[in-house]
Order: structure tokens, then C-alpha cells, then sequence
């Protein structure tokens, strides 16, 4: 079956270079110049979204907070305003991953397709049909649906969902920043804040412990550890 990107982009010229890119993937696309069609668009059900951040009718970081509130479709932001704030907060309020314009368009094509298939609706095989339990948290693998005992689902993503699990399949075991990178199957690069803001929105998301401690331990200069003890749920 094939794909479908969203590529919300004002600008012609980027459009037309994005589109033909994806396309020798076999990735097909449609388009959104303003924040209000890309709302019309999504009743199209994309597989990803790639955001330009300056629109005409509305600021991308607020179209990407607003999204987030009920959709876990991944976003790839593309955009000018490149600075380190920016990137953060793109990563802190959703975004999976962010480049910069200009960028190479291979690696847009390499992102975007591991966005693709991290996010794949497969059922996954009965063997991996699992509900992690720590603490009061149980993650389903199933229907990647974190949720707090008594409450609705948390919104994860599709990178925080796959760093999560990461972490659930190796508890107390150190990852480093260049493991972590190969599970959102990105290339490592030294002083890249991606990871780091990824585990600081899953830490954020599940708080502390009862003992005040965090789920996930920085280590320095090795990277990151789960601490609690993980159960599969019948």
C-alpha cells in the first residue's frame, strides 16, 4: 500500500522539491499552504506530516500543540526557524524529528521514511502483543497506548512510544545516545539534542517514583538507564 506525506508549505518551489523527493520513494503527496487547509487535509488520513513553521495564517508550533491533542500522526518539521529554542520545543510540544532549511534531501527522505515506519499499524506478531507494567504505568505495545492506572490513555508519539519501549525492554541496563538514535533509526551524531529532549518529554510525561526518583536515569558520558522494574501484564 502506499504512503501518503501532508507537506504543509506555503512556498512552491519547496513544495514541488519536497514532493518530487518523496516521490522516488513511492511516497505520494498533498499539500497544505495555511494552517486551515491543513486541517481540511487531514480528513485524507496521511501517513506523516511535514511542517513548515512560518505560515501565512498561523504559527506551526501552535498547529503542532493543537494536533497533538488528538492525533499521534508523526510530524517531521521543516523549517527556517532552525535555532536550538525552536528545535526544542518542536520536540517538547510533538514534533518527531526536525530539519532545518536548507537541507540535504536525502536525509529529509531518510527521516521521513523511518518516520513511516516507526509508525506502521501492523499488527505487531502475538509474541510482541504486551502490556509493560511499571509503577502505576502500563504501556500496551499492541495499541502503543500509555496510560496511568484509572486515567485515559497519554499521548506518546511515535518516537516517544519506540524510545519508551526501548527502555521497557532493557531496565537497568545503560543505553547510550548512539543506541537510542538506531532505535528512531537515525544517524548518531555527536551533540545532537534530539534524544535528549525525547527522554526529557517521557520523563516528564511519567513523573517520579514513589521513592521521588525518575523512571530514567542520566548517566554521564554513557547515556541513559531505566530504573524500575518492568512486568508483563497478563
Amino acid at each position: 500500500m502506499r504512503q501518503t506525506a501532508l507537506i504543509v508549505e506555503d512556498d512552491p518551489g519547496t513544495r514541488h522539491v519536497l514532493s518530487s523527493t518523496l516521490a522516488t520513494a513511492g511516497i505520494d503527496c498533498i499539500y497544505a499552504e495555511t494552517g486551515a487547509a491543513m486541517w481540511r487535509q487531514l480528513d485524507a488520513k496521511p501517513d506523516v506530516i511535514i511542517l513548515d513553521l512560518s505560515l501565512p495564517d498561523a504559527d506551526g508550533l501552535e498547529l503542532l500543540r493543537q494536533l497533538r491533542q488528538s492525533s499521534e500522526i508523526p510530524v517531521l518539521i521543516h523549517s527556517t526557524r532552525s535555532d536550538e529554542i525552536e528545535r526544542i520545543i518542536g520536540i517538547e510540544i510533538g514534533a518527531d524529528d526536525f530539519l532545518p532549511k536548507p537541507c540535504n534531501m536525502r536525509e529529509l527522505l531518510a527521516r521521513t521514511r523511518s518516520l513511516l515506519r516507526r509508525a506502521q499499524r501492523a499488527t505487531p506478531p502475538r509474541g510482541e502483543m504486551r502490556r509493560l507494567q511499571f509503577g502505576n504505568w502500563t504501556l500496551d505495545t499492541a495499541s502503543r497506548e500509555l496510560s496511568l492506572a484509572g486515567s485515559q490513555a497519554t499521548p506518546l508519539g511515535v518516537s516517544g512510544f519506540a524510545l519508551l519501549a526501548a527502555f521497557l525492554e532493557h531496565p537497568f541496563e545503560a543505553l547510550s545516545r548512539e543506541q537510542l538514535s538506531r532505535v528512531l533509526k537515525r544517524e548518531y551524531v555527536p551533540y545532537d539534542r534530539i534524544i535528549d529532549v525525547h527522554v526529557s518529554q517521557i520523563r516528564r510525561i511519567l513523573g517520579k517514583q514513589a521513592d521521588g526518583s525518575h523512571f530514567i536515569k542520566t548517566l554521564r558520558s554513557q547515556g541513559y538507564v531505566f530504573i524500575a522494574q518492568v512486568e508483563v501484564a497478563s
